[in-house]
């Protein structure tokens, strides 16, 4: 009865002024791929959000001739859509553990942050700090968020900004390190999470399971937290945050596991053996003799390597995409999230699993930009 209450009581506080937030499709654009800001599927997109801007061991910002981009940004606002600058990267976390350590050093990295955003025409700043780990870490987050939101909201003052800059955050999948988020200390600064509801199984596993099933499977050891269902419930119904304020990960890319058959134990020896696929590469193996099979419980597809060679994908495709946004839909969240938009592209330009997304649940335009 308390955990309900608080889930009301947080809900009214933050949905308020929010009744007609639009449905969200983010789009990931990697800033370390080789990649054109016009094959983006502008059309499909509401948010797009470009990654990365790294922070080096001491707390400073690094920049190069890719980030930040100006042209990624006035080629966005031309169609409606909004570019926020990704934190994360690299070796980030240790920067951001470093300089959220102390007021000072912090201040300065968020005025910084912040110049950034509004120099290069960035609508706002999505955080991924993967992540927070501990009683220190989890403090430094809280006192990034709040350093940033008051900065950006400072700056779009001074400015005469019409809207709002945005600030976003990344949420992991579970209590193993969601527990050190402090969802009552940030919540209020945070327009929306992206939970990653994706990477579940990895060389870090005991077993090869789906890497983001839908619901779980009753084969997969794992199966008390792995899938995107009980991930978004771990963050609504535990930790009480409004579905209006969570976004679902969906991968444009899948995981490579050196086992014969789905759900099998995974050898830690083998832990150089697994890989990552694109999904035009996993598109491709299909088209080349691996067969598909399809898990109908947790909704989800597997590749199979031919000729008994031990190694499976478990990956999205558009059925499974399909399934994830009508679902998402029909539970009420704020919308999904695409990790990256470059892995889904197909020879032809097209992208098949952001057009799947869309088609289940398509999304509005904010208006076009104010600057």
């Amino acid at each position: 009865m308390l955990r309900t209450i608080l889930a009301a009581a947080v809900a009214l506080a933050c949905l308020a002024g929010h009744a007609a937030a639009e449905r969200l499709s983010v789009g990931y654009f990697a800033s370390f791929v080789d990649d054109q800001v016009d094959k983006i599927p502008w059309k499909n997109l509401t948010h797009v959000c470009h990654a990365y801007l790294k922070t080096d061991d001491t707390g400073a910002l690094v920049t190069d001739e890719r980030m930040p981009s100006p042209a990624l940004t006035t080629a966005a606002h031309a169609r409606g859509v909004r570019v926020l600058v990704s934190l994360g990267g690299g070796r980030t976390t240790t920067g951001l553990e470093r300089v959220t350590q102390s007021r000072a050093p912090l201040a300065k990295y968020a005025d910084s942050v912040v110049e950034l955003v509004a120099a290069n025409g960035y609508d706002g700043v999505d955080i991924v700090w993967e992540f927070p780990r501990d009683k220190a870490t989890r403090r430094g987050f809280v006192a990034l968020v709040a350093y940033l939101r008051a900065g950006l909201d400072k700056r779009a003052a001074a400015d005469g900004r019409t809207e709002p800059y945005l600030l976003t955050a990344a949420a992991p999948p579970s209590a193993f390190f969601g527990k050190w988020i402090d969802t009552g200390a940030v919540l209020g600064r945070l327009d929306w999470l992206h939970v990653i509801t994706y990477d579940m199984v990895g060389p870090w596993s005991r077993a090869a399971g789906h890497h983001a099933p839908l619901l779980p499977s009753p084969a997969d050891p794992e199966r008390s937290w792995r899938s995107v269902s009980q991930a978004m419930d771990y963050w609504h119904a535990d930790r009480a945050v409004p579905k209006q304020k969570l976004v679902i990960g969906v991968p444009m890319f899948g995981r490579a596991l050196p086992v014969a058959a789905p759900h099998a134990p995974l050898d830690p020896a083998d832990r150089k053996l697994h890989g990552t696929l694109t999904f035009a590469e996993i598109r491709e193996l299909a088209g080349k003799g691996w067969p598909a099979k399809w898990d109908p419980q947790s909704k989800a597809p597997w590749l199979q390597a031919p000729k008994d060679k031990p190694l499976v994908i478990a990956y999205d495709d558009r059925n499974s995409v399909d399934q994830k946004a009508k679902w998402g839909k029909a539970q009420g969240y704020r919308g999904l999230f695409f990790w990256a938009i470059h892995q889904d592209r197909m020879d032809d330009g097209t992208h098949w699993l952001i057009r799947a997304a869309e088609r289940a649940w398509p999304v509005g335009k904010l208006p076009p930009s104010v600057e």
